[in-house]
């Protein structure tokens, strides 16, 4: 059976009904992860489902997904900085590990 969810997004007051399988929208509630109990819902309506955040809120909030976002990060050069820690093994996080220094 399909059933009707109301979603009310938080920010912008819009309510949106959820079209969703009634079985699957119960496992959800029973502790399935929204996921597993729903893998061909998009993950726009599992989203409102759980926040209410309507897609226009999401974006103005997080900005739209760049699909490319990964290939702007340029590994090498983060390798060329200085360590964290110096020659003796001092390791600003973890503390030393040589007692002579």
């Amino acid at each position: 059976m399909t059933i009707m969810v109301p979603t009310t997004c938080p920010f912008c007051g819009h309510t949106t009904y959820i079209q969703c399988d009634k079985d699957a929208y119960d496992r959800w509630q029973n502790g399935m992860s929204i996921q597993d109990a729903m893998p061909d819902m998009t993950p726009e309506d599992r989203e409102m489902l759980i926040s209410g955040i309507c897609p226009s809120c999401w974006d103005d909030m997080f900005g739209e997904e760049d699909e490319d976002e990964d290939d702007d990060l340029d590994w090498e050069d983060d390798c060329d900085e200085e360590p964290l820690w110096d020659e003796c093994g001092f390791n600003p996080y973890m503390g030393c590990y040589d007692f002579d220094c």
